[in-house]
């Protein structure tokens, strides 16, 4: 590996690195939770409506648990209050009685659209002044460290 930098530099640049990812997200998951609560929704609510809109099937409480990467009590849980809200409906499994899956309702879509269409009218006006050029180089960057992590996550 080049580098011009010494250790000393090397190290504060990649603190200055992580600062500023763990900053980046903060601010992210911050404006995510503003634009969910003017809908009346919680980031972990839309997170799971997004999860639960994506499947072309009905999803169980475990399933729902493990891309959340929650318990699957606090995800029933969860789920229970999105139900009380309207936007998902508890199926009972045909072949197996006591398996509760989950498809999103109407409603829960209507917010989930509107969720995301504001975040996105955030996210165009955030990148106005970037180039597309500018977006493909920091998105391609981000997925390099995103997988650098995922990878080397077993030696921490």
């Amino acid at each position: 590996m080049a580098t011009s930098l010494g250790t000393t530099q090397r190290n504060k640049m990649i603190g200055y690195l992580t600062d500023a990812v763990r900053g980046a997200a903060t601010a992210l998951d911050a404006s995510h939770t503003v634009i969910g609560r003017e809908l009346g929704l919680s980031a972990e609510q839309w997170r799971a409506l997004e999860i639960i809109g994506r499947t072309t099937c009905s999803l169980s409480v475990s399933q729902l648990a493990w891309q959340l990467r929650h318990s699957r009590q606090s995800t029933y849980n969860l789920a229970v209050r999105l139900e009380r809200s309207g936007w998902i409906r508890f199926l009972r499994n045909p072949d197996d009685r006591r398996l509760l899956q989950m498809e999103i309702t109407s409603s829960g879509r209507i917010i989930l659209n509107n969720a995301n269409a504001r975040r996105n009218t955030w996210l165009i006006t955030l990148t106005y002044d970037l180039e597309d050029s500018d977006l493909y180089v920091l998105m391609n960057t981000l997925r390099a460290l995103q997988n650098r992590i995922v990878r080397t996550r077993r030696y921490a």
